[in-house]
């Protein structure tokens, strides 16, 4: 790729630290921007100062920008949505006007930042890609049915505001085309938008799609420095350590623990699916992996044998490469989960739900097993962890497809084709 292909992104938030699916997703597509020579502005909208020069050192050959975030009640108040009234256009109108341009096109990485890029695509008269990570509307929509009293109200009004944005962007002159990162978001949008659309799967960390066996090093040491457990304490030790038997009973869940959705799903497997794995694997643990945990969770947690809660940890890929399996019980949401592809690209044989699944053309019972139902869930689970060898066949067939899948050049390729 030429040096002298110069792309301006527009991110949704900060992405470091990249601790959370959307957050690692934003920071693989940079780095893989940036190793195959793209010279990158990159527009931050955030709420507080950002550290640039961390930033720009993670993203090499970039210049990062912070985009003013205004949060206030205001942002509420209008026939926008509250994501895009939040990151407000003036103050990069008024600096895009003053400036030539200085970029061959411009690329949105959310459609909760598309506003932003439609700006510049029009002052600049560049063509614009727009990524998007799911279908903001329908998330909004489940919130809602999922809440009550004010929340509910504030919640369904969001999703009506999103329904009108999303209309106004797949038709909108100032968009080239739209990157789904789902499949079946795509099969959606396709059928709605007047704009061409095309499927872009995900981007994951370089040192996940490094071929050969997930790092021993990084599997045998499964405490990082910092990591907390479920009574905020350093955790020592972990259960079932390398060569430990037990090793081979360690079921492992990873995602934002502020987040309904994860949640949602946590309780649902722990309610309906555990009691039976720890009845056919009574040696069994589940740790729960994941940052800023809501109020009351670890004491939840603490009431069921053998589950174990680890907080605001460095990385996550320990965790995946050292269990047996890994388990994504999601039950709503859209977009693709980036934490079943994670633990895929470690080799984790991966036990999910439909919802948890969708998004990319893999084959259920061959590169994952996916069960709908509390029981059929339990069941897999306990196949995988009766059956090492079976386990070992569906990670190693899941880590090869997404090592053959996600490649980043392929990917970078794709995104120059359309933007041309």
């Amino acid at each position: 790729m030429s040096d002298s292909t110069r792309w301006i992104v527009v991110v949704e938030e900060p992405f470091l630290p990249a601790d959370a699916g959307g957050r690692v997703e934003t920071f693989s597509f940079l780095t893989a921007a940036a190793a195959a020579g793209i010279r990158m502005q990159i527009l931050v909208p955030a709420r507080e100062e950002l550290d640039i020069s961390a930033y720009e050192e993670a993203v090499p050959g970039s210049a990062v920008i912070r985009l003013h975030r205004d949060d206030s009640p205001r942002s509420h108040l209008t026939l926008r949505p509250f994501m895009h009234a939040s990151r407000p256009v003036g103050p990069l109108r008024r600096a895009l006007e003053a400036t030539p341009p200085r970029a061959d096109a411009v690329i949105s990485y959310s459609c909760r930042s598309s506003h932003l890029g439609e700006e510049i695509a029009r002052i600049w008269k560049l063509p614009h890609l727009v990524r998007a990570h799911n279908v903001d509307s329908e998330f909004f929509r489940v919130l809602a049915r999922s809440s009550s009293g004010p929340r509910a109200v504030a919640y369904e009004m969001e999703y009506h505001k999103l329904r009108l944005a999303e209309q106004e962007l797949h038709h909108s002159p100032l968009v080239t085309c739209i990157a789904d990162i789902s499949l079946e978001d795509h099969e959606w949008r396709r059928a709605r938008a007047s704009v061409p659309t095309f499927h872009l799967p995900p981007f994951l960390p370089v040192g996940a799609l490094r071929a050969g066996s997930p790092d021993s090093a990084a599997a045998a040491s499964l405490t990082p420095a910092g990591a907390g457990s479920a009574a905020g304490q350093p955790t020592a030790a972990l259960p079932g350590g390398v060569g430990d038997p037990a090793a081979d009973q360690r079921l492992v869940f990873v995602g934002s623990l502020d987040t309904s959705t994860n949640i949602e799903a946590l309780r649902w497997f722990l309610g309906g699916c555990w009691p039976t794995i720890r009845v056919r694997h009574p040696r069994a643990t589940f740790q729960v992996v994941g940052r800023r945990p809501e109020d009351g969770l670890a004491a939840w947690l603490a009431g069921f044998d053998g589950v174990e809660l680890h907080t605001d940890v460095p990385s996550v890929a320990g965790y995946l490469a050292a269990a047996s399996l890994s388990v994504n019980p999601m039950r709503s949401g859209s977009g693709v989960n980036i934490k079943a592809i994670e633990a895929m690209a470690s080799g984790t044989p991966v036990v999910s739900t439909p919802t948890g699944s969708r998004g990319l053309g893999w084959t259920a019972g061959t590169h994952l097993l996916v069960a709908d139902e509390p029981g059929a869930f339990a069941a897999a689970a306990c196949e995988l962890l009766a059956d090492p060898a079976r386990a070992a066949e569906i990670g190693a067939a899941g880590r090869a497809y997404v090592l053959h899948e996600l490649d980043h050049a392929a990917l970078i390729r794709e995104i120059q084709k359309h933007l041309s």
